[in-house]
């Protein structure tokens, strides 16, 4: 892959994230705190809100693993989607970690 495919995908993908993050805003923030599930999901589990988002990547971090063991019989589609999700939650763990004060 050339340097400029390369950074064509590259704003594909930050594309991608944006749409999506945008899009699951709608269903998973209702008030103005878009973190909110991961501090609730915290206080469930007697964790860190942090560690609640974690566990709640692994289950997205396992399928990319199990696809990764026969990388070609999965489409674009399924590749774009499942690392997507992986992408999106290490997006909001950056968000997070700042939310919660990490200095």
């Amino acid at each position: 892959m050339t340097n400029e495919d390369f950074l064509t995908e590259l704003e594909s993908s930050f594309n991608r994230a944006k749409r999506t993050l945008a899009s699951k805003a709608k269903v998973y923030a209702q008030n103005a705190d878009r973190l909110e599930n991961f501090k609730c999901a915290a206080g469930a589990q007697n964790i860190n809100p942090v560690e609640a988002l974690v566990g709640m990547m692994s289950k997205h971090y396992v399928s990319v693993c199990v696809m990764a063991k026969n990388p070609t019989s999965h489409s674009i589609k399924e590749w774009d989607e499942k690392l997507g999700d992986l992408r999106n939650y290490v997006l909001l763990a950056e968000a997070l970690i700042r939310d919660i004060g990490v200095v």
